[in-house]
C-alpha cells in the first residue's frame, strides 16, 4: 500500500482502539505478547504486561497491525524462549478455508459458510465424544478466514503428543489406521452406521451397483454382490465416508504447538479490519462475520481507485466494483486496501 493508504489505514485502526477497553486474553499476566506495525517488517515478540488495562494503554500509543498473544501460560512471559517457564497451555483448533477443498472457487461468503460447518463438526466432537462442558469453550471468528475454538481449564498440561493423540481423534485418523476400534466408541458407532447404509444400497434390486458409486466415489467395477460383500469394499468406504462425514478440518500444527501464538480476540485483523470476534456458543449457526465484525463509525464513503475488479459482500453490502476510481464505505476501502486490490484516491 502506498503512504496515503497506509495512513489511512493506521487512522482507521486507531480509532478503533481507542474505543477498546479489554481484551479476550484471560490471565493476560502470564501471557507473551507480539505485535506487528505498519512501519516495521517483522514482529516484536516475549513481551508481556501486567495487567489488562497496561495492555490496552499500550495498543492506544502504539496501534499494532497484527497482535497475538500465546496459548500458553508462562512464569517470566517477556524472558527468552527457555527461560519463560512453561507451565501449560490452552488446547486451541483453527480451521480457515485455506484447509476446506474447493475453497479457492467459493465466493468469500460460501468459504465462510463451509468453515462454520467444520467447526460445528468440531464441537460435536469436543463435546459428544470428549464429554468438554460448552462452559469450557470459546469460540472465536478470526477476523479472515476462519475460526478459533479455545479449551479452557481442561487439558493445560498435556505436552505436544499427547495433544496430537486428540488430533488424530478428531481427524477421524484413529479409524484410518486402527480397525480393531472400541464397540461402543462414537467412531465405532459412526462407522457402523456408515456401513449399514452401504450394505442396505448393496441390497437393493435395482440400480445398487450406480447409488453405491455414487456413494462412496468409487468404481465397483464388474464385481458381483455377494464378491462385493466378501473383499474390503464396504468397510474401508464405510470408514472413508464417516471421516468425510463427522471429521473436522482442523490446522493439526496449531493444536500440537504448545508456544503458538494466535490471534487476540477484539483486536482487528490485518488483513483485512474486521474484528477478532467472541462468538456465543448458541448463536455460532446465526452468526454472520461479514455484518457482525465490521468496527462501528466505519461507514463514511471515500474513494479508492480499484485495480482489479472484485465482487465484495461485507457490512451488509454488496458492491461490483470494476477497475479505476469507486467510492466505498471506509471499512471497505480498509479491507480492500489490506487485500491489495485498491489505494485511497488522490484528489
Amino acid at each position: 500500500m502506498n503512504d496515503l493508504s497506509s495512513q489511512f489505514v493506521q487512522q482507521h485502526f486507531r480509532k478503533y482502539y481507542e474505543s477498546v477497553t479489554e481484551f479476550g486474553i484471560k490471565r493476560v499476566m502470564n501471557r507473551e505478547v507480539a505485535f506487528s506495525s505498519f512501519s516495521k517488517q517483522g514482529m516484536v515478540r516475549h513481551t508481556s504486561f501486567p495487567s489488562m488495562e497496561a495492555l490496552v494503554s499500550y495498543v492506544r500509543e502504539n496501534t499494532p497491525q497484527h497482535f497475538y498473544y500465546s496459548s500458553a501460560y508462562y512464569q517470566n512471559p517477556s524472558a527468552s524462549m527457555e527461560n519463560k517457564g512453561w507451565q501449560g497451555a490452552d488446547l486451541v483448533f483453527d480451521i480457515d478455508g485455506d484447509h476446506i477443498p474447493g475453497s479457492e472457487s467459493m465466493s468469500y461468503r460460501e468459504m465462510l459458510v463451509t468453515v462454520k460447518l467444520e467447526v460445528i463438526k468440531l464441537l460435536n466432537i469436543l463435546t459428544d465424544d470428549l464429554g468438554i462442558g460448552k462452559e469450557y469453550l470459546e469460540i472465536v471468528f478470526s477476523g479472515s478466514r476462519g475460526y478459533h475454538v479455545h479449551v479452557y481449564s481442561l487439558f493445560d498440561e498435556l505436552e505436544s503428543q499427547e495433544r496430537r493423540e486428540i488430533v488424530d481423534y478428531i481427524s477421524g485418523r484413529c479409524i484410518q489406521t486402527n480397525n480393531d476400534l472400541f464397540p461402543r466408541s462414537r467412531w465405532a458407532e459412526r462407522v457402523i452406521s456408515m456401513r449399514e447404509k452401504l450394505l442396505e444400497i448393496l441390497a437393493a434390486r435395482g440400480g445398487w451397483r450406480k447409488e453405491l458409486e455414487k456413494m462412496t466415489g468409487e468404481t465397483t467395477g464388474n464385481m458381483t454382490k455377494k464378491e462385493i460383500r466378501e473383499s474390503d469394499y464396504i468397510d474401508r468406504n464405510a470408514r472413508k465416508l464417516a471421516v468425510e462425514l463427522y471429521a473436522s478440518k482442523i490446522d493439526e500444527p496449531v493444536t500440537i504447538d504448545i508456544h503458538r501464538l494466535i490471534r487476540t480476540p477484539g483486536s482487528l485483523h490485518g488483513k483485512t479490519g474486521m474484528i477478532v470476534r467472541t462468538v456465543n456458543y448458541e448463536k455460532l449457526e446465526e452468526f454472520d462475520p461479514l455484518t457482525e465484525t465490521i468496527p462501528e463509525g466505519g461507514g463514511e464513503e471515500v474513494k479508492i481507485l480499484v485495480s482489479k475488479k472484485n465482487t465484495v459482500d461485507l457490512g451488509g453490502r454488496i458492491l461490483e466494483l470494476g477497475e479505476g476510481m469507486a467510492k466505498v464505505p471506509a471499512y471497505m476501502a480498509v479491507f480492500l486496501i489490506l487485500r491489495g486490490v485498491a489505494e485511497i484516491a488522490r484528489e
